[in-house]
């Protein structure tokens, strides 16, 4: 079964955000480089945040549809 390229993503993103914070946590980054990183993981929250947000809606969805047929 072939994974579908949104969870591929997920997966990447997520991954990508841990890799950004064990660089912060290494205290090795300069400002600038600080900056675009906390920049980037801004983002990547926000797609991961998007896609866990239409994961859960259809799960409601799911489940509604799942209670009509009882």
């Amino acid at each position: 079964m072939k994974k579908s390229d949104k969870t591929i993503n997920f997966a990447q993103a997520y991954q990508r955000l841990e890799d950004i914070t064990k660089e912060f946590e290494s205290g090795d980054l300069s400002m600038e480089e600080g900056l675009k990183k906390f920049e980037e993981g801004l983002a990547l929250a926000a797609e991961c945040k998007q896609y866990l947000k239409q994961v859960e809606n259809k799960i409601i969805d799911i489940k509604k549809k799942f209670n009509a047929e009882e």
